[in-house]
């Protein structure tokens, strides 16, 4: 039978330690390595950042004018309707009463 003494057990332990620490910090640097490629990979796949388009906007509103450029669409006077075009009561712009007539008339309402 082999005889293994006390200081050789202690001498087998701790290099038994030492050894599981190295594996410990190897493994640990591993998963690090791993976790940082994986990152790396994810970010290759990304849709690159698009700049912004505010700054290159033109929108003007001065002078009647509303987005884009064109005129507004609203004609402060009522337009004639002809009679004979099929589409003219579809198209017109009428006249709308305004809020202070609007006010007066739902009071008016609410009276009765």
């Amino acid at each position: 039978m082999l005889s293994i003494s006390n200081s050789m057990l202690s001498a087998v332990a701790q290099l038994f330690l030492i050894l599981q620490y190295v594996c410990s910090v190897a493994d640990m640097m591993f998963r690090t390595l791993l976790i940082a490629c994986i990152l790396a990979l994810a970010s290759a796949f990304t849709a690159p950042v698009m700049p912004s388009k505010l700054s290159m906007s033109k929108v003007s509103m001065n002078g009647g004018k509303g987005f884009g450029g064109g005129e507004a669409t609203r004609d402060p006077e009522p337009t004639e309707i002809d009679p004979n075009d099929p589409k003219g009561k579809q198209q017109a712009i009428h006249k709308a009463e305004s809020f202070a007539e609007y006010l007066a008339r739902r009071q008016r309402e609410q009276g009765q």
